[in-house]
C-alpha cells in the first residue's frame, strides 16, 4: 500500500488526483495494470469484483518485512516442540510484531519517497503519515497473526480455525470496503 499512499502526495504522479474506488486503489497499490490494451490478456479478464479486490487488498496492507519475520520467530520458538498450538514466548512475539507495523508501513512510506527524489523531506509530522496504511496494516496484521499455525490464540478454548478464517475474511472485506473513504490527500509536511 506504499505506492497508493504515495499517490496521494500532491508532489507524486499523478498530482492532485487521489486514488478513488477499490480499481484505482489497487492500481496505485500495484495490484492491476495501470493500461491494459486490447491485446493484451489483462484487457481480456474480467475486472476484479469489490470482494476479490478486497481480499487482495489485505495482502498489501501488512508489511512484508513484519509477517516474514514474524513467521519466523514463531516457527522458530516452535522448533523442536513436536507439538502444535502456541509455544512460549509467542503471545510477547505477536505484541512486539503489533507494534512494529505501523513504524514498518511508515518507513515503507518514507523509502520509497526518497526513492523517487532523494531531495524530498521524510515525512517527519503526523499529518504527513500515511495513517490509513499504518492502522489498516496493523489490523491486517492482527488478523493473518490469528489464523497463524502456532499463534498464541490457538491456546485460547474459544479459537478455532474456522473463526480464524473468517476473520480474516471479514477483515479483508472491512478494509477493502472502507479503503476509499481513507483516500485524502497526503501533505508533502
Amino acid at each position: 500500500m506504499t505506492n497508493a499512499a504515495v499517490a496521494r502526495r500532491p508532489d507524486f504522479h499523478p498530482a492532485q488526483r487521489v486514488p478513488e474506488g477499490y480499481q484505482e486503489i489497487a492500481r496505485a497499490a500495484g495490484l492491476m495494470p495501470a493500461t491494459a490494451g486490447e491485446g493484451d490478456a489483462a484487457a481480456q479478464l474480467p475486472s476484479p469484483s469489490g470482494v476479490e479486490t478486497a481480499l487482495q487488498t489485505l495482502t498489501t496492507y501488512i508489511p512484508t518485512e513484519v509477517l516474514t519475520l514474524y513467521v519466523a520467530v514463531i516457527a522458530a520458538l516452535a522448533s523442536g516442540k513436536g507439538h502444535a498450538g502456541p509455544v512460549n514466548g509467542s503471545w510477547p512475539a505477536f505484541w512486539f510484531f503489533l507494534g512494529v507495523t505501523p513504524a514498518a508501513a511508515w518507513i515503507a512510506f518514507a523509502t520509497k519517497i526518497r526513492a523517487v527524489d532523494a531531495s524530498k523531506p521524510l515525512p517527519l509530522r503526523p499529518r504527513s503519515w500515511p495513517l490509513w496504511e499504518m492502522i489498516a496494516g496493523t489490523i491486517a496484521y492482527a488478523a493473518w497473526a490469528f489464523a497463524l499455525p502456532n499463534a498464541p490464540f490457538a491456546g485460547e478454548g474459544w479459537y478455532s480455525p474456522a473463526l480464524a478464517g473468517v476473520i480474516v475474511l471479514v477483515t479483508s472485506a472491512i478494509l477493502g470496503l472502507v479503503a476509499p473513504l481513507m483516500q485524502r490527500p497526503l501533505p508533502t509536511q
